[in-house]
């Protein structure tokens, strides 16, 4: 965890002197709300401002990112991620660029938050779920028993449970709704964890 808290440092400090805004999604942002697991990425969505990029990739090498910035660009160009390697420890960041209205509306509602000691930006609660949800994929075919195989299955059960007291499950029910997939969840809330 000493690594996560010097990377999430490193990282702070570099997205307040770049300006750009971004919210960490993933494994981070899935530990932070209750469930312990093995990450070896950050994974980060960042504004869509080319204007700040090249400050950015600056101050990533300056403090000890392994930056490939023909894949950077690649990257944006293709709207994929990036994946760009920490010299200071085992960890990698991926960053995805804000582009569709779901990275666009977790960027916009990220929540300032310590987490492992570090003030950063983080996906609120509920975003994290409907990212669970959404990249599942279609579980309607699956069993139960199979699909606690499943890590974003049981990233979403355990912080769902962890955290039902702070959940708006009107607004997620809502927003799953919207996004047609609500078969998802409500198969998702069968499910008991042991």
């Amino acid at each position: 965890m000493a690594e996560i808290s010097n990377l999430l440092e490193r990282l702070s400090i570099i997205f307040e002197k770049s300006e750009l805004k971004y919210v960490i999604v993933g494994g981070v942002a899935v530990i932070h709300y209750g469930h312990i697991r093995n990450t070896q990425d950050i994974y980060i969505i960042i504004e869509d401002d080319k204007s700040k990029f090249n400050l950015f990739l600056d101050l990533l090498e300056e403090n000890d990112f392994d930056v490939m910035r023909d894949q950077f660009n690649m990257a944006y160009k293709e709207n994929t991620n990036v994946s760009i390697f920490d010299n200071k420890s085992f960890l990698r960041l991926d960053i995805k660029f804000a582009k569709s209205n779901i990275e666009k509306m977790t960027l916009d509602s990220a929540c300032c938050e310590n987490v492992f000691g570090k003030k950063i930006y983080i996906a609120s609660l509920n975003n994290i779920l409907i990212g669970k949800i959404i990249y599942m994929g279609d579980i309607s075919s699956i069993s139960n028993s199979k699909l606690l195989g499943f890590q974003d299955v049981i990233d979403f059960l355990t912080i769902f449970h962890a955290n039902k007291d702070r959940i708006d499950l009107d607004l997620l029910k809502k927003e799953v709704k919207r996004l047609g997939m609500q078969d998802r969840l409500d198969k998702l809330l069968q499910i008991k964890l042991n």
